[in-house]
């Protein structure tokens, strides 16, 4: 009986309550992540996976399915393919390789407030992390080389962020100081037991896009948030489940069970094309994999938003539950609000699709006009040389010979004239030529190619230099165009959220001390400072990928001609950094950085000269500043003379002034002369009776003083009285 769509009971029997009996209903969340992957598969199969299939024989330089050069009536005639699709998507992994791995720094991190200095740091820790581990630890190249494939091919590309984290015990001997093991009291070794990580490491992983599963309704500017649900196919490795189970992280099941399942992807059609001419290597049937243990089973990663919330829990393709839903932000608790650990990027942006062209899709008519050219053209040069023969029924004719059409052979027949008839077939006109170098500037048009097939179509700028720089720069720009597309959408995105795992996960001391000598360079205060504190602040990370990025040359003239500029101003040329201009210029000439070609270490050669160019510099700007005080000095000296002849000037006007008043005032004495004199004579006058007056007064009281008045002592004769000496 069918737990899915029970079927109602026969006449006579007791009516079964499946809502009553728990075994037999089936659960709700498996039922949800069955209808979603049913839905999503069914809109997927009938409206993309066709241009897929399509896509992948393209970018293998196959016809694609339902061409006619795969029936019957082709089967002898040129089927020939010219690979330019495969070359347009290598020319654009080799512009992403100029373009992003020039330069050794893989990313640019900035603090969010350059002038604190605890955010400057955090910015130059975050970055040192970050270059560590992709440069170490991450196959980078390969991770994006495979990623732009996909969003070449396919038309978008999918990865998944995470942290993978493996930890096992293990027990061993205690050694003592003599390097013997250490013995207890009752005679036996002592063992001690850690737990020791296996893997310790971020990963970012591209999945096909097959094997994502998304709403087809969803927003096109931010589908993997947007959609209700997230579903992520899995194969793996029967002996990996039956270990989950055994750790109990995963539900117990039978391996009857679970092989049961992998029939569920058996009809992917998709993978097989892509893997075209081999066999499906994920096919259980085919009879390669005989140890069960080895056998594919395909495991179903569900993320489905409930209540405003998302949940996670992983399936046995549609049948089985293997773990029980938890929150999302349990299973990655570095994620934002409403941020799930997929993204999925893109080559091409087309407004309001979720699912966009790829660049094969877009030349793929013409790739196959071009095809049809050239075979046709074949077809038409082998008439020509070989040519056909119409022959007259149950005629006497030497057939091995005619059809050999050796060079001085000869041909046994009855009657030259009727049994046999040449058929001959005009060579190749110069309009097939033509039309097939119409067909590639089309091509290398939308592709954004420029190869020797675009030059020699495009005779009309006479191969100039100036031409060619035309020719090359309109070609560039829709490769650059298509890579800041693909940093956008998808590099970006995955660095942010491998910055935050870095922030919240890492451990590994090596890394982290690397990461604080780089902040000490910058400022000697943050020895103080915890690294794991550093990594708490939100920084600005980007890409830059710009203008003439797929061009190493014009970024360097870009360069020079920049710094060029900005040392005219003062102060500017000493405060270049040499060592970064250094490793820019080397990395863009295609040299990882500039080390092994100029040395920045203690070299007293170097140091000698650093020192006669400070001396000279010293000198220099000594003259500079005797120049300058000269020029202060005659400066001032010409102000100075400026301010005296003023100052002279008009001292002289107070003179003239002062004299007018002067011979007024004289003026006035004059006619007031008599009248002063005539006072002072009064008052002269005045002054003298009283000095008169008082004089008397004064002799008075002195004879008064001395006895009567008349007597004269008989030594004071014929002296004057009162006389003194």
């Amino acid at each position: 009986m069918s737990l899915i769509n029970p079927q109602p009971p026969i006449e006579g029997s007791e009516v079964l309550n499946v809502d009553d009996d728990e075994s037999l209903r089936e659960d709700s969340w498996l039922r949800m992540a069955r209808k979603a992957y049913e839905d999503s598969s069914e809109w997927v199969d009938a409206n993309l996976r066709g241009q897929w299939e399509k896509s992948l024989s393209l970018f293998n330089s196959n016809h694609p399915p339902g061409s006619k050069y795969n029936t019957n009536a082709y089967e002898k005639r040129s089927k020939f393919f010219r690979p330019k699709t495969r070359t347009a998507v290598r020319n654009l992994q080799s512009a992403m390789n100029v373009a992003f791995f020039t330069n050794e720094d893989v990313v640019s991190v900035k603090s969010r407030n350059p002038n604190d200095p605890m955010q400057a740091a955090a910015a130059v820790v975050s970055q040192s992390v970050l270059q560590y581990r992709l440069t170490n630890t991450i196959p980078w190249f390969q991770t994006m080389s495979a990623a732009l494939q996909d969003a070449a091919v396919q038309g978008l590309c999918v990865s998944h962020q995470y942290w993978d984290y493996e930890e096992r015990d293990e027990t061993y001997i205690e050694v003592g100081r003599d390097n013997k093991p250490v013995i207890d009291y009752e005679g036996n070794e002592k063992t001690r037991s850690q737990v020791t990580s296996i893997r310790d490491k971020p990963v970012i992983e591209i999945i096909s896009p097959e094997n994502l599963r998304i709403d087809p309704a969803s927003d096109w500017a931010d589908p993997i948030e947007s959609s209700p649900y997230v579903i992520h196919l899995i194969p793996m490795y029967l002996q990996d489940i039956r270990q989950k189970m055994d750790s109990g992280e995963w539900n117990e099941l039978s391996n009857g069970e679970l092989l049961t399942t992998t029939s569920d992807e058996d009809d992917n059609t998709t993978k097989l094309v892509r893997d075209e001419p081999r066999e499906d290597p994920l096919d259980n049937d085919a009879g390669y994999g005989e140890v069960q243990d080895y056998k594919i089973v395909w495991v179903h990663k569900n993320i489905v938003r409930k209540e405003g919330e998302d949940w996670c829990y992983f399936t046995a393709g549609v049948s089985y539950m293997l773990t029980d839903p938890i929150p999302l932000q349990e299973m990655y608790p570095w994620l934002r609000s409403g941020e799930r650990p997929y993204v999925m990027g893109y080559a091409n942006i087309e407004a309001h699709k979720i699912y966009p062209a790829g660049t094969v899709e877009l030349t793929q008519e013409l790739q196959a006009a071009a095809n049809d050219i050239w075979n046709q053209r074949f077809d038409n040069v082998k008439l020509a040389l070989n040519k056909r023969y119409h022959i007259r029924r149950d005629r006497n004719i030497d057939l091995d010979a005619l059809f050999r059409s050796v060079p001085g052979g000869a041909v046994e027949m009855d009657d030259p004239d009727q049994d046999v008839r040449i058929i001959e077939t005009r060579d190749v006109t110069g309009s097939a030529y033509a039309e097939q170098d119409r067909i590639n500037m089309d091509f290398d048009e939308l592709q954004g190619n420029f190869s020797t097939s675009t030059i020699q179509a495009s005779r009309s700028l006479n191969e100039t230099v100036g031409g060619m720089s035309l020719l090359a720069n309109s070609t560039g720009s829709v490769i650059e165009y298509v890579l800041r597309t693909f940093s956008e959408t998808w590099v970006e995105k995955v660095l942010k959220q491998m910055l935050r795992l870095e922030q919240y996960y890492e451990t590994d001391q090596v890394i982290l001390g690397i990461a604080g000598e780089a902040a000490l360079e910058i400022n000697e205060q943050m020895k103080d400072v915890s690294v794991d504190d550093l990594l708490k602040y939100e920084v600005l990370l980007k890409v830059n990928v710009g203008i003439n990025a797929t061009d190493p040359l014009k970024k360097v003239q870009n360069l020079m001609m920049g710094l060029q500029t900005l040392a005219a101003f003062p102060g500017i040329a000493e405060r270049i950094n040499i060592q970064e201009v250094t490793k820019e210029v080397f990395g863009q000439l295609g040299y990882k950085d500039g080390d092994r070609f100029i040395s920045f270490e203690g070299d007293p050669a170097v140091a000698e000269m650093q020192a006669q160019l400070d001396e000279m510099q010293g000198i220099i700007e000594s003259e500079q500043m005797k120049l300058e005080n000269r020029i202060q000095v005659e400066q001032m000296k010409q102000q100075g003379n400026l301010e005296a002849m003023n100052m002279k000037t008009g001292a002289e006007i107070r003179k003239k002034e002062i004299d007018a008043q002067l011979q007024y005032i004289d003026l006035q004495l004059k006619q007031e002369d008599v009248a002063t004199r005539r006072a002072e004579l009064m008052l002269q006058r005045e002054a003298l009776i009283n000095q008169i007056a008082d004089e008397e007064i004064n002799r008075q009281e002195e004879m008064l003083d001395e006895g009567p008045v008349g007597v004269m002592a008989r030594n004071d004769y014929n002296k004057i009285p009162y006389a003194v000496g």
